[in-house]
């Protein structure tokens, strides 16, 4: 099943699937979650958190966004830090708001466009494993106009486990019988680089998204590139 490829940088050779990330890897869409958040803690009596907040919260999925914009803390989604019927109530008014803003502000980074299109015409399979709850994930996808490029997509409620959790990336491996070192990761944070190094696979590291305010050199994947293009 191996592609083999004289062009581009030495992580695409013998390569047969690319697995990414979604939110700040792919899509800057931090501006569609935060006015939906924003709404959300309006509707709920409390104030606004803006951009710059919500980029720290994004990462774990939809609950852990809302609990920690209730919580106005990093820690919110931890057993306890807010009340369940708070949680419950504004989950909902979350997903109402979402739904009607998901796609107006979003934007694909740089370099997207052209790296999947080079992909899917050397024939490697492409996967989106997001933390993002699938409802969202595939019309987000349609919506930037690049859900033809992708052989799967797995949300953060597609399976029993998500992000770090290796369980998304073995699953997608084992839905098209590619090992391991035939599979690359590309994602933006620490969440990314665990799994990737959970399920045996390279990771490469993109600058520019949501590490929760840290430096994704920290979290030390294989290989760090300023954009896409720069694996072609």
């Amino acid at each position: 099943m191996k592609t083999s490829l004289t062009k581009g940088h030495p992580f695409l050779n013998n390569l047969s699937l690319v697995m990414y990330d979604l939110d700040g890897t792919l899509v800057e869409s931090v501006p569609d979650l935060a006015a939906a958040l924003d709404k959300m803690l309006l509707d709920m009596g409390m104030p606004a958190a803006g951009e710059a907040k919500t980029r720290l919260w994004v990462g774990n999925g939809i609950p852990s966004l809302v609990k920690r914009a209730l919580a106005d803390d990093m820690l919110g989604d931890k057993p306890g830090q807010v009340d369940s019927s708070l949680f419950e109530t504004a989950h909902e008014r979350f997903k109402s708001h979402y739904s009607e803003e998901l796609g107006h502000h979003s934007y694909l980074y740089p370099g997207v466009s052209d790296f999947l299109e080079a992909m899917k015409g050397r024939g490697i399979k492409q996967v989106v494993i997001t933390n993002k709850s699938e409802q969202f994930t595939d019309h987000l996808l349609q919506l930037m106009g690049i859900h033809h490029h992708f052989d799967l997509t797995i949300g953060g409620d597609s399976l029993t486990e998500k992000k770090p959790h290796p369980m998304p990336l073995l699953h997608a491996m084992h839905r098209f019988d590619i090992p391991s070192d035939e599979s690359l990761m590309i994602g933006d944070s620490v969440n990314d680089i665990r799994a990737a190094r959970a399920a045996g696979v390279r990771v490469v590291g993109l600058p520019y998204g949501y590490n929760h305010g840290e430096p994704i050199e920290q979290a030390n994947p294989d290989l760090i590139i300023p954009s896409l293009s720069g694996l072609l």
